[in-house]
């Protein structure tokens, strides 16, 4: 039993660092092909966008973030923000942008009904009606651009076949310990997870934080209606348009998650909710994510082993882990700085014992609502 349980560490840590190079290779692959890219732009057709963007009070630099997106070099978009009381703290800065820049084309909905148990999906249908564009953009409130990433997403529809883009996702502005921990987790575990799924198990990986999706296509799969009472309403909607035969893209331009000062509070329920949906979605899938954590795996075979064998072990995964996390972070340009990857092992483990909350639990607090996890992430009211 002892040699069976050891040699089960080892295969483990061994398919981590395995995964962890490749991810890297990966990343590195995807940013370069970028860059070679010639610009299309030039001779293509720019079609209106209406961008959806759902609110609920004051996210980090919420301001700036909005600010961002009246700043796109795009010749035809408007912008459709979404409340669901006239007493949100988000309402103020809308209406302050919206006077700063009066020449870009901007309305805000203020609706509370609810199709679903779903709040965002609720926003967004109530939004839906005042949206024009040919395209629909959604997009999280908590997310800043550069001013061609209209331009840049656009072009990734160079054929009819395609359904939906969606942005790569990249966390800054970290400002304490648990802003470090989301930021490292969304670069160097979600970002290239979403390029390694599709590689080598052709899953598309949809990520709510930015999609542009032409609007005929939402229509053809039921529009928001259809995504009311699922949490996982991005990874839904990515299902429901390759069931229709379209192709799904994740551009390598990258949508900036800013996360300042995140509580660890926030950070605990963000993951574990995250963690509940995947698990829900998809057990296999969720069972092969012990196998991406390295750190957790050797610190368990020091604790069995109780050696300098184990600590050497731990020792060296642990440093073959941060040096990773550095390397894609450079790759994504983010805004990490060099001496918070020691916060690696600490967010690592934390995730860990995370990993563990759906066998345990499948209920979650969602904006202050307690809300159970079915089967592909059906909520019900708890």
């Amino acid at each position: 039993m002892n040699e069976v349980i050891v040699l089960f560490l080892s295969l483990a840590i061994t398919i981590s660092i395995i995964h962890l190079l490749t991810s890297a290779i990966i990343m590195k692959q995807k940013i370069k092909l970028a860059s070679n890219d010639v610009n299309i732009l030039s001779v293509y057709k720019y079609p209106s966008i209406t961008i959806l963007k759902p609110l609920k009070g004051i996210d980090d630099g919420l301001e700036d973030n909005l600010r961002s997106f009246f700043n796109l070099d795009y010749p035809d978009y408007e912008i459709v923000f979404g409340l669901d009381s006239y007493h949100d703290a988000a309402f103020d800065v809308v209406r302050k942008l919206q006077n700063e820049f009066k020449s870009v084309k901007s309305k805000l909905v203020v609706d509370d009904f609810a199709i679903g148990l779903n709040p965002k999906v609720n926003n967004m249908y109530n939004m839906y009606p005042s949206a024009n564009g040919e395209f629909i953009f959604i997009n999280d409130s908590n997310t800043r651009v550069k001013t061609d990433f209209l331009k840049n997403l656009v072009s990734e529809f160079n054929n009819d076949n395609v359904g939906l883009v969606t942005a790569t996702i990249r966390g800054v502005g970290a400002k304490n310990i648990t802003s470090i921990w989301e930021n490292l987790h969304l670069n160097t575990f979600v970002a290239p997870n979403v390029f390694i799924a599709k590689k080598f198990a052709n899953i598309s990986i949809v990520i709510g934080k930015s999609i542009l999706i032409p609007r005929k296509v939402l229509d053809e799969i039921g529009g928001f209606n259809s995504l009311k009472n699922y949490l996982a309403e991005d990874f839904l909607l990515g299902i429901k348009v390759k069931e229709l035969g379209y192709e799904i893209k994740t551009s390598v331009t990258m949508v900036d998650n800013v996360n300042e000062n995140i509580s660890f509070e926030k950070f605990l329920n963000r993951h574990s909710r995250w963690a509940k949906m995947r698990r829900n979605i998809d057990i296999k899938h969720y069972l092969l994510e012990w196998f991406s954590n390295p750190i957790f795996s050797s610190l368990i075979l020091m604790a069995y082993l109780h050696n300098l064998d184990g600590e050497i072990i731990f020792a060296s995964v642990t440093l073959i882990k941060m040096n990773h996390d550095f390397y894609i972070m450079k790759l994504m340009r983010s805004d990490f700085k060099w001496h918070n990857v020691f916060a690696v092992p600490f967010k690592d483990l934390a995730i860990a014992l995370i990993w563990f909350a759906p066998f345990f639990s499948y209920s979650v607090k969602w904006r202050n609502n307690k809300i159970k996890i079915g089967k592909n992430s059906v909520l019900q009211s708890a």
